[in-house]
């Protein structure tokens, strides 16, 4: 027995009295858990049957029908990087947590078993993925009120196109060479529903990888996999100049879909600039000093209708740099840099642009395409979301298909949230997987017996909103029964 100091251990009784408490340290017990909220997993999993769709969608990934099916290994993965763990090691820990580990509909298989596993999905199974979580969306989505049900169904369905590198330290990983920028590193593309909040689908790439070329595949997909989640509107795919080809805009243009590409500087775009009249600007919207313009100029061999929407913003001489690597500077044409930098003029003019194949007459449809695609920021939180929040800031195995299929843990991660949220909102605002994590998963519970029925017990303030957000869920599946 060890006495620990007064200072640190002193209590008072209900009578005002202090005394001093003896503390020992003991065993290991068994009845807690540090992930009591994947009770909401399990019974999200029960709703919406993400299990069964994704066993439906990967099929068998091995010869024996035994042990973890395809669907239940990647719900696994998922929740392994749900609960913050970043590396293969985490499945061992998730299983040290046996009240934890015992809420989910399927075991937690070790590291090692999880490697193997994950080295037996390929492209087809990782396509399979896309397939489930595409059906799931669309039964997530029927829980949300009407009118917002209505908004992203009926209406028009954005699609951002983005990609982005993971570091990774060593040449001897497969798929991975140094980017332009001179990191070793593979690219996730991926594909994100902006009005829904999920990723459709997505592939990991060497860095060198290029969108131009990839995205012809990932269109055809994206627009099945948001026709398969009941979505009817209109489909518009965004993405930066890294997705600026032709061959590009007509894939879409064959799909049915609008685009909006960002369009590289080039001479014929200043010749363009420089034609329009004074007038012809119209003020952007929630964007100081800022005004956007329809040019009279069309990329050589783009589809009929395609046009060019440019954006200008002032700035003063003091805010733009002589530095050949100043990114604002490079938006500047040389001649308006040049006379600012030499002293003759006070301002000048940043310039960017997009091209489009919307029908754009009137000047409040031109400011509001500019103001739409200046913040498709949806797909950059997507990024960000899944490497701070679900382990995407790296990739933890030598083999491509193991990474491949770690890089859709992270992202069935992000999509578990976005439907456990439509579910069961937490708030106005759609919270990221850290935040839903500190909420709602990584809740201290014990597991306590009495007769014949099991209870999990959280603290005061966890078990009012697990219990808030659990009856939400089961609401929904009693609707979805009657």
């Amino acid at each position: 027995m060890k006495t620990i100091s007064r200072r640190r251990t002193a209590s008072r009784t209900p009578g005002g009295r202090w005394t001093r408490l003896n503390a020992q340290v003991g065993g290991v017990d068994g009845s807690l858990t540090e992930n009591g909220g994947l009770l909401l997993v399990a019974e999200l999993d029960r709703v919406l049957g993400v299990t069964a769709a994704l066993d439906a969608g990967i099929g068998p990934v091995k010869e024996r029908d035994r042990g973890l099916s395809g669907g239940e290994f990647a719900l696994a993965c998922a929740v392994v990087q749900l609960t913050g763990e970043d590396h293969l090691v985490g499945f061992d820990r998730l299983r040290a947590d046996a009240v934890g580990e015992g809420l989910l509909p399927a075991p937690v298989p070790a590291a090692t078993t999880a490697a193997t596993l994950a080295a037996r999905f390929g492209q087809p199974q990782r396509e399979g993925v896309e397939t489930a979580c595409a059906k799931l969306t669309g039964r997530a989505l029927a829980a949300l009120p009407v009118t917002e049900r209505a908004r992203i169904l009926s209406g028009r369905v954005t699609i951002d196109l983005d990609a982005k590198d993971v570091e990774v330290f060593s040449t001897r990983k497969e798929q991975v060479v140094r980017s332009y920028k001179g990191e070793i590193s593979a690219r996730v593309h991926a594909a994100h529903w902006a009005q829904a909040g999920v990723v459709l689908v997505a592939d990991l790439l060497d860095g060198r990888s290029d969108g131009r070329t990839h995205a012809l595949g990932q269109i055809d997909r994206a627009v099945d996999a948001v026709r398969a989640a009941n979505a009817t509107g209109q489909v518009l795919f965004q993405g930066d100049t890294g997705y600026f080809a032709g061959r590009v805009a007509e894939k879409i243009v064959a799909r049915g879909a609008l685009f909006r590409l960002g369009v590289p500087r080039s001479t014929a775009l200043w010749r363009a600039v420089a034609r329009v009249h004074e007038d012809d600007w119209i003020d952007a919207l929630d964007y100081p000093d800022a005004q956007a313009a329809l040019l009279d100029h069309a990329p050589a061999g783009w589809p009929e209708g395609t046009r060019v929407i440019a954006r200008r913003v002032r700035y003063d001489a003091a805010d733009l740099s002589a530095d050949a690597r100043s990114r604002r500077s490079r938006t500047v044409g040389r001649d308006q840099l040049a006379l600012v930098l030499d002293g003759i003029a006070d301002q000048a003019f940043a310039y960017s642009f997009f091209t489009t194949n919307e029908v754009l007459d009137l000047d409040e449809e031109i400011a509001l395409a500019e103001w739409e695609f200046r913040r498709r920021t949806e797909v950059e939180e997507l990024f960000r979301d899944t490497a701070h929040g679900a382990g995407l800031n790296h990739l933890p195995s030598a083999s491509h298909a193991v990474n491949a299929m770690w890089m859709w843990g992270a992202l069935l991660a992000y999509n578990l949230s976005a439907w456990l949220q439509m579910l069961a909102p937490i708030g106005t605002a759609r919270r990221r997987i850290a935040t839903v994590r500190r909420l709602l998963i990584a809740r201290a519970a014990r597991l306590t017996s009495t007769g014949r029925r099991r209870r999990l017990r959280f603290t005061a303030a966890a078990a009012s909103l697990i219990g808030q957000t659990l009856a939400r869920i089961r609401a929904h599946r009693r609707l979805q029964s009657a």
